[in-house]
């Protein structure tokens, strides 16, 4: 998987009452405005790289396989989800909100 991005993990700190995304080496990310769900929204944009490994390796496992439904979610269309997020996180797929 090739991604453009910021090495390494990255953390969400509170800095002066505002979330604040930084990656291991200290650099800035991002920031978010105070707002309803800020520190989750920080929390999760800080944990996106560790997301993006974790579905690129279920990506590279199931190759195209699908996992079979257990009867309340449908295998097919979360492995087509992970993919589809692989993509669009590697820029093989334009995002599809833009």
């Amino acid at each position: 998987m090739t991604l453009n991005r910021t090495e390494g993990m990255w953390k969400a700190v509170l800095e002066d009452k505002q979330w604040i995304i930084r990656s291991s080496q200290n650099i800035l990310i991002a920031s978010v405005e105070k707002g309803s769900h800020d520190e989750a929204n920080a929390k999760l944009m800080a944990v996106s790289p560790m997301m993006i490994e974790a579905l690129s390796g279920l990506v590279q496992l199931i190759g195209e396989e699908d996992f079979p439904d257990n009867g309340e979610l449908s295998g097919a269309a979360i492995c087509d989800l992970a993919r589809s997020t692989v993509a669009v996180a590697t820029g093989k797929e334009s995002w599809p909100f833009s």
